[in-house]
């Protein structure tokens, strides 16, 4: 049954899989993500390692998550989706049970070539082989109060044999420790958001962020045809530090982008250009503390005023939006996670005090104060 094959930009992070049958920390005490060693020696490893509800923007009371589960096998395989079974519950009670059969199980599932690392971005000590990932979107009504799920696929080898695994992940709602204030003032709108929303999808960016400023009647881009990075009130506006803490990791040697609606790969960092994308250009990582960090990327070229190191305080300016790295206009990218690493961090939902609106979703005018 053919499975689709992603792009390592698609991918990036979310195959970042752990090694063995990974521990998922609680908002509030330990939990593990207990993956069963099932026929075959198959085990199914979660990323991220932890996976958040977060309200839908819906009349209907919703709420949203996505769970990416690998196959794990002891060596190289090529493995056929035949079932899969997965269990909603709210603690011992079953909310929700379904089985997809062959052909809707292989339209979850993909392969990808890009390498296996630990979760936090080593070289794994031993070989590791995940011949077959898995997605799965889930929306719920909020009244649920879903915090468990059981996944159980059963597959078959290239030699005819089955390989069965299952593996049971709580489903947990984020209590964010960091106050934080959006990384610029004034008026914006979300041109892309999380993953539950149809954005980010890679491991850090599941709940990230893409905001471009407006003028004051609201509009992205001045009279013209927008080809020029001036044509967009957004450009140049200060970003400013979402907390104090310390920056960990930044880099600042890239140009813009010259044109004001184009991503052209020429303008990438060269990993990333003969990656096919996912360049965040200038950008920095802060450290909050808690477990908690900012990125904030598409910084202009030449703006940056902190260096590796520094600490800086809530509001602190740190530079200006800008148009570099992989991007289609001038806007700020900004993600909370749970590391310093950028591609192999877990995504964290935020939420702003300077913002009225609880939700950012794609399509949403705010005004930061």
């Amino acid at each position: 049954m053919p499975v689709t094959a992603f792009t390592r930009r698609q991918f990036l992070g979310a195959a970042a899989l752990a090694a063995a049958t990974p521990a998922i920390a609680s908002t509030t005490a330990p939990a593990r993500a207990a993956g069963d060693a099932g026929t075959g020696g198959a085990i199914l490893v979660l990323r991220p390692t932890r996976v958040f509800k977060v309200k839908d923007r819906s009349h209907e009371n919703t709420e949203s998550w996505i769970v990416s589960i690998a196959v794990q096998t002891p060596g190289p395989a090529t493995l056929e989706p035949i079932a899969l079974d997965v269990e909603l519950a709210k603690d011992d009670l079953v909310l929700r049970s379904a089985h997809y059969g062959k052909q809707a199980f292989a339209a979850m599932t993909y392969r990808s070539s890009f390498a296996p690392k630990l979760p936090d971005g080593r070289e794994p000590p031993t070989p590791l082989h995940w011949p077959l990932f898995l997605r799965l979107r889930h929306t719920e009504p909020a009244a649920f109060g879903t915090n468990r799920m059981t996944v159980a696929a059963t597959l078959r080898d290239e030699h005819g044999r089955t390989v069965a695994a299952r593996i049971v992940v709580p489903i947990e709602i984020y209590t964010q420790a960091t106050s934080l204030v959006f990384p610029f003032k004034g008026k914006g709108v979300v041109l892309q958001a999380g993953a539950a929303n149809g954005g980010h999808r890679n491991r850090s960016g599941q709940f990230a962020i893409d905001a471009m400023g407006t003028d004051a009647a609201w509009s992205v881009c001045a009279p013209g045809d927008g080809k020029k990075n001036t044509d967009y009130p957004g450009w140049g506006r200060e970003l400013i530090a979402p907390a104090a803490g310390v920056v960990v990791a930044l880099r600042s040697d890239r140009p813009d982008q010259p044109v004001g609606d184009t991503s052209d790969p020429a303008y990438f960092a060269p990993e990333f250009r003969k990656l096919g994308g996912g360049d965040p250009g200038n950008h920095l990582v802060i450290d909050h503390g808690h477990g908690e960090y900012s990125l904030l990327a598409h910084f202009m070229a030449g703006s940056l005023r902190v260096a590796k190191g520094d600490r800086v305080a809530q509001g602190q300016v740190l530079g200006k939006l800008g148009h570099s790295g992989d991007t289609n206009a001038p806007h700020l990218h900004y993600q909370l996670q749970a590391g310093p690493d950028w591609e192999n961090a877990d995504a964290l939902p935020c939420r702003f005090v300077n913002v009225n609106e609880e939700i950012l979703d794609r399509g949403t005018y705010f005004e930061a104060r």
